[in-house]
């Protein structure tokens, strides 16, 4: 998914059409996709990190992205950590799901809820039914700097919900299944998520640090434009990072923290088998 050497800007997200002469201008934007769009929902502040209140729908919003030459708007009522909960879950349900049709999913409210928060005793429906239609009604468009090419993306194609049964259905892109590889991928990042409660840096930090190379070198302006904490002062913003990297240290998600210069960090998580150990600039 990232590039080894360049930097986080520009992992492999470069522009599609960069590729063989012989290559067709649309199977060299099918081609590497699906890591574009795992960078967009995990690599960005799509699902800030920070608590957004009120919900009010916003129209053309740019997104911090790691998707580097392309400008990418996002249209709905903004989208948090809660809600990123919740999509990991209709995914997982949408990739255990039986049958030939990928992406369908149907389950109770209170399934969805014990696979995103496991050890809550309260189960509030409203809320999570909430989640699902902001989920279903965002809108995310990605054109690059050229005009070259233009792709819509949707979180959620079809939601249905019945509420006196406290049932829902949910149609997931096949392409936003592609991109987070299969069940034990999502399984990692929930379980990963879960001890964090209601810290929704951590939260956004884990599902960034889980995906990524085994090293990183982070850079804390780029690591606090991209979580969507732009708002936070910078000393503010640095001091909370390092507590977050250290809880995840501590529970085991990272290996390792060692200072790399003023304002960064490489960070280290247990390097899975048959992974290979690239390292990453984030700047």
């Amino acid at each position: 998914m990232y590039h080894d050497e360049i930097g986080f800007d520009a992992m492999t997200l470069t522009s599609p059409l960069d590729s063989a002469p012989q290559t067709g201008a649309a199977d060299s934007l099918e081609q590497g996709l699906a890591a574009r769009l795992l960078g967009l929902v995990l690599a960005s502040d799509l699902f800030s990190a920070r608590a957004c209140a009120p919900r009010q729908w916003q129209e053309g919003v740019v997104l911090e992205t790691c998707w580097p030459g392309a400008a990418i708007r996002f249209c709905g009522e903004r989208l948090d950590q809660d809600d990123l909960d919740a999509y990991f879950g209709c995914l997982l349900l949408a990739s255990r799901s039986p049958g030939p049709a990928k992406g369908l999913a149907r389950f109770s409210l209170r399934d969805l809820a014990r696979l995103t928060r496991p050890k809550t005793r309260r189960f509030d429906a409203t809320r999570l039914e909430r989640s699902l239609w902001r989920l279903a009604a965002a809108r995310i468009d990605v054109e690059d700097a050229a005009g070259s090419y233009a792709i819509q993306v949707r979180l959620l194609n079809t939601l249905l919900c019945d509420r006196a049964a406290g049932l829902c259905a949910v149609d997931v892109s096949p392409r936003m299944l592609a991109a987070f590889g299969d069940a034990q991928c999502l399984e990692r990042l929930l379980a990963a998520r879960a001890p964090l409660g209601a810290d929704a840096f951590a939260r956004w930090l884990t599902a960034f640090l889980g995906n990524g190379p085994a090293t990183l070198r982070l850079d804390f302006t780029a690591l606090r434009r991209l979580c969507g904490l732009t708002r936070q002062p910078m000393a503010t913003f640095r001091v909370r990072a390092v507590a977050a990297l250290q809880d995840l240290l501590d529970l085991g998600t990272i290996a390792a923290i060692e200072p790399a210069g003023p304002g960064r960090l490489i960070v280290s998580r247990p390097v899975a088998r048959g992974e290979e150990p690239a390292c990453l600039l984030l700047s």
